[in-house]
């Protein structure tokens, strides 16, 4: 590709960047406060809809980011809005963490400490003093740290437990939710990832010596636990010990991995673990272009090897495709990645962007799955995180081509 078409990918990525800012601005803030819980796929808000920290904490990640990278002050706004959200009604200010979810009043519904949205608060803090300076940020976001490395760490077999109760008590039974079918599963691949690129925004804000030994451990727990080196695909879903409770594979989570491995190995400056990590990195994105598309554009959703295929063409599994694909072009200089993340972002310009409204469907218009625009999972993270990075990436390679 060169230079002028590198241009043209840089301002495309701009300007969905802002569109997608602004659906969020319009459609996600309730007067009463806060944001919605959800916004169906008819643009009306459910103004009785429980509220997630999940969609909180990333809303305070994506407008900071948005403030930084565009340098816009004007999406200040927006995230000190959901900071001052999570602050005031998810952080638990007797145990610690955050809640995992809240009535439309604010009041608290669900005292759960699901290390998944601990994660997401770290993440959004993390950032949120990244863009502003702001001291307490940062401080909460090592606080919650440091809880889940005094209570949620298993040290006997490392890793981190999937759920505790609000006082960090362990409850078999508490691990099921609608990100793990099995009480078994204590760990899972899910939460590790994000805690993965949790505690990397951390450290890059933190450069703290036990900080880092733990993103070096998540890192080998990536390497060595969770991927599957027959495959190159993630393992989703584990008991204590490690073992392998499902084959499902999903290909939005292994592109995605596969760049927030590197960006973790990147952040620890370690050209030795970098190289380790490159020769995974890139198996992970090949296997992903081999077998993850659709034969009508877009990379599905999972597969089963028995055959079971979820064909769907999630929002959030192409915006990390784009991402990969051109992480592993960064990494190689082979074309064929380049070419993939064009074709995938061609796929979302025609399938998922919302034209008209702004914003993104859930699913591909062609999949006919109809689903809410906004909801505790469906957020303007990773669709404005693909923006804002490849914003970043491109920036210096746009006047020469392929590295």
């Amino acid at each position: 590709m060169v230079g002028e078409e590198l241009r043209h990918f840089y301002n495309a990525m701009e300007a969905e960047a802002r569109s997608i800012l602004a659906f969020w601005e319009k459609y996600a803030p309730d007067p009463q406060g806060g944001f919605y819980g959800v916004v169906d796929a008819e643009l009306k808000p459910h103004t009785d809809a429980r509220r997630h920290i999940v969609l909180n904490a990333r809303l305070i990640w994506t407008f900071a980011a948005a403030c930084r990278t565009l340098g816009d002050q004007n999406y200040k706004e927006m995230a000190q809005r959901a900071y001052d959200y999570v602050l005031s009604n998810f952080i638990d200010d007797e145990f610690g963490g955050a809640f995992w979810e809240l009535n439309s009043d604010g009041t608290v519904y669900d005292t759960t400490k699901r290390t998944y949205g601990q994660a997401f608060v770290i993440y959004g803090l993390s950032e949120y003093y990244a863009a502003f300076g702001d001291e307490r940020a940062l401080g909460q976001a090592v606080a919650v740290y440091r809880s889940l490395e005094e209570h949620v760490y298993d040290k006997q077999n490392k890793g981190y437990y999937e759920a505790l109760t609000r006082d960090w008590k362990f409850e078999q039974r508490m691990q099921v939710s609608n990100i793990n079918p099995y009480s078994s599963a204590t760990k899972t691949m899910n939460t590790h990832l994000h805690l993965l690129e949790a505690y990397t925004a951390l450290y890059k804000a933190w450069s703290d010596a036990g900080l880092r030994d733990k993103l070096y451990q998540q890192i080998e727990i990536m390497i060595e636990k969770i991927i599957d080196h027959n495959t190159w695909h993630f393992k989703l879903f584990f008991d204590d010990q490690w073992n392998s409770l499902s084959p499902v594979v999903s290909y939005g989570h292994d592109i995605e991995g596969s760049w927030l491995l590197w960006e973790a190995a990147e952040a620890l400056g370690d050209d030795r673990l970098k190289e380790r990590v490159k020769v995974v990195s890139l198996n992970m994105a090949q296997a992903v272009l081999k077998e993850g598309w659709h034969k009508n554009g877009g990379i599905i959703n999972e597969s089963m090897p028995e055959g079971v295929v979820d064909l769907h063409r999630v929002w959030w599994v192409q915006a990390e495709a784009v991402v990969g694909f051109l992480n592993a072009w960064q990494l190689t200089g082979e074309d064929k990645y380049l070419d993939a993340a064009k074709a995938v972002w061609e796929f979302v310009d025609k399938e998922l962007i919302d034209h008209v409204n702004g914003g993104w469907f859930s699913f591909a218009i062609s999949d006919q799955k109809h689903a809410n625009r906004i909801d505790g999972w469906t957020c303007p993270y990773h669709n404005t995180r693909m923006c804002l990075e490849l914003m970043q990436r491109l920036e210096g390679v746009q006047d020469h081509g392929s590295k």
